[in-house]
């Protein structure tokens, strides 16, 4: 092989692989895909701690209301217990 051939191959070879990688991701891709999945996660572990608060906020109100009838039960069982006494 003489050097004209040699340089015809390399100018090829470096045609095939910026051909055939000229999809894939740069480093800045990742970068920025790296930035926006972070605003993703930070959006969703905010919106996480909202449903948990609301969740939370509906618990202590059910609770509350069913103590508050417990506590209803207890005093007209008292009662009636002694009536029967």
């Amino acid at each position: 092989m003489n050097d004209d051939v040699i340089d015809d191959l390399k100018q090829f070879i470096s045609a095939e692989i910026t051909q055939k990688t000229s999809s894939l991701a740069t480093k800045d891709d990742l970068k920025d895909l790296k930035s926006e999945l972070k605003e993703d996660i930070n959006r969703l572990e905010t919106r996480v701690d909202e449903v948990h608060q609301a969740i939370e906020d509906i618990a202590v109100t059910y609770i509350s209301e069913v103590d508050e009838q417990v506590q209803g039960h207890e005093k007209r069982i008292k009662t009636l217990e002694l009536k029967t006494a």
